[in-house]
C-alpha cells in the first residue's frame, strides 16, 4: 500500500510551487524592466542625436550661427522702429501712401485676403482691411501677405527694404521684382 505524502512533504510541494511563481513574477519584473531600461536607451539616444544636430561641430560653424542670429536680431529691430514710425508718422520718406501701397496689394496675386485674416484672426480687432493692417504694421511684424511670400525672408535677402520702411510685398510688387530682388 502507498503511503500518502506526509504534511512536510505538502510543505515542500507548496514551497517549490511558490519558489516557482516567485521565479516568473521576478523574471517577469526583470523583463518589463528591462524593457523600459531599453526604451530610456532610444530616448536617450534620440535626444542625444537632437543635441548634436543644434550643437555646432566647430567654432567657426557658432560664430557663423551667431552672427545670424545677431542679423536677425539687428533686422527685428529696423523692422520694429519701421512699425513705430509708420503708426506716429505714416510712411516713411520716399515710400508710397497708404493708399497706394493698398492698391498695389489688391493687385497683387500673392496678397490674399482671406487667408491673411484666417492666419492672423487678431487683425479683425484693428477695423482695417486686410491690406492696410499688412501695409501699417503686418508687414512690419513679420507677418506674410499670404502663404506664396514670406515678409521676414523678403527683408533678410534686402535689408535695405526694412531700412528704408517699406513693407516687404509692397516693395516687391511696386520695384523688387522688376530689381530681379530674391524673395527669400
Amino acid at each position: 500500500m502507498a503511503k500518502s505524502p506526509g504534511p512536510a512533504a505538502a510543505q515542500v510541494s507548496v514551497a517549490a510551487r511558490s519558489h516557482a511563481e516567485i521565479q516568473k513574477m521576478l523574471r517577469a519584473e526583470i523583463d518589463s524592466l528591462s524593457r523600459t531600461l531599453d526604451e530610456r536607451f532610444s530616448e536617450i539616444v534620440i535626444l542625444t542625436n537632437r543635441l548634436n544636430e543644434l550643437r555646432p561641430a566647430t567654432p567657426k560653424e557658432f560664430e557663423e550661427r551667431l552672427a545670424e542670429q545677431e542679423r536677425r536680431h539687428k533686422l527685428e529691430i529696423v523692422l520694429l522702429h519701421a512699425l513705430y514710425a509708420s503708426w506716429h508718422k505714416g510712411p516713411a520718406p520716399g515710400v508710397l501712401g497708404i493708399e497706394d501701397q493698398v492698391l498695389l496689394l489688391q493687385q497683387s496675386d500673392l496678397f490674399n485676403a482671406g487667408w491673411y485674416l484666417a492666419t492672423y484672426p487678431d487683425t479683425v480687432a484693428a477695423n482695417l482691411s486686410p491690406e492696410e493692417h499688412y501695409v501699417r504694421s503686418g508687414a512690419f511684424e513679420g507677418r506674410n501677405p499670404g502663404p506664396d511670400f514670406d515678409s521676414f525672408a523678403y527683408y533678410l535677402a534686402n535689408p535695405d527694404v526694412a531700412q528704408a520702411g517699406w513693407p516687404a510685398l509692397v516693395h516687391y510688387v511696386g520695384f523688387g521684382r522688376a530689381e530681379g530682388r530674391r524673395i527669400g
